[in-house]
């Protein structure tokens, strides 16, 4: 199932790297591609590497103590569940490409929205497939995460 798809996903968000343990992000929102946003789109694609690799410290990095994330069943999951399904294994991925993403910022906060390429398996049952989702991050304590994130089943490879 693909109950941790959106974990794997984050594409979601998944997303930060030391560098960005305290991103400041622009006033108002902004079409051109600023430093920001170019800061976000690493976030997501290491987000995605880190899915793949199934790096659980930057998964745990990345997202705020009080991260959530709906996935495509539409099961929410807490930061703990979330980080313990990218590393449970139940879900492999061996594969996931963004293959269109736009990225808003409006003050300290930022959203993402994507769609990504994944190929996976969730218990030998093909999950392969192209994903939606949306990421959202804001400044906690000071710190950029990614705070909240949903994930939506576009399309799926034929099993």
């Amino acid at each position: 199932t693909l109950s941790s798809m959106k974990t794997k996903c984050l594409l979601l968000s998944v997303l930060f790297l030391s560098r960005l343990a305290s991103p400041s992000f622009a006033q108002v929102a902004n079409t051109s591609p600023s430093g920001d946003e170019q800061r976000i789109r690493r976030i997501e694609q290491d987000w995605l590497d880190a899915i793949v690799k199934r790096d659980a410290s930057y998964v745990e990095k990345i997202e705020a103590d009080d991260y959530t994330v709906t996935g495509p069943l539409g099961r929410t999951l807490n930061k703990a569940e979330d980080v313990k399904d990218t590393t449970s294994g139940e879900t492999t991925f061996e594969k996931m490409t963004i293959d269109e993403l736009k990225v808003r910022l409006y003050g300290e906060t930022a959203i993402a929205n994507g769609i990504a390429t994944v190929k996976a398996k969730t218990q030998g049952t093909n999950e392969s497939g192209r994903y939606a989702w949306t990421e959202m991050f804001g400044k906690t304590n000071g710190e950029g995460k990614a705070v909240s994130g949903q994930v939506t089943a576009t399309a799926r490879a034929k099993k």
